[in-house]
């Protein structure tokens, strides 16, 4: 249906008369509110699923913390346009940040940690 509507919007309102207009706006409205509910219900998932305090990920003393992105591998790889070996020689040099390990086999990058090292890269000019 948001489709539908998308492409029913798209429509010149010079082709439409005031009724249609009116039915268009109340279906576009009826979606926006729909749209508002499913993302208060993905916000209230996604909270009970995080905790508010933060968790001790086991490893240096490395936390996750409430609102902060957890970024994979593969993600950051895309990101930055290296490979894997590359950003885990960087890890080991002190050249990047470390990962934080979320489970016995994973481990996920902070956003806000990549975010400052790439702030703390020098710029080309």
């Amino acid at each position: 249906m948001r489709e539908n509507i998308l492409d029913r919007l798209r429509i010149d309102p010079g082709q439409l008369t005031l009724g249609q207009l009116l039915q268009e706006r109340a279906a576009a409205r009826i979606e926006i509110e729909k749209l508002r509910q499913d993302l208060e219900t993905l916000k209230s998932k996604i909270s009970a699923r995080v905790p508010a305090e933060p968790v001790s990920s086991g490893q240096k003393g490395q936390h996750v913390y409430l609102g902060n992105v957890l970024i994979s591998i593969g993600d950051l790889c895309k990101q930055i346009g290296v490979s894997r070996g590359t950003i885990y020689r960087w890890v080991n040099e002190g050249a990047f940040p470390a990962a934080v390990r979320i489970s016995p086999g994973a481990v996920r990058w902070r956003s806000e940690d990549v975010e400052q090292w790439r702030n703390s890269l020098p710029t080309s000019s």
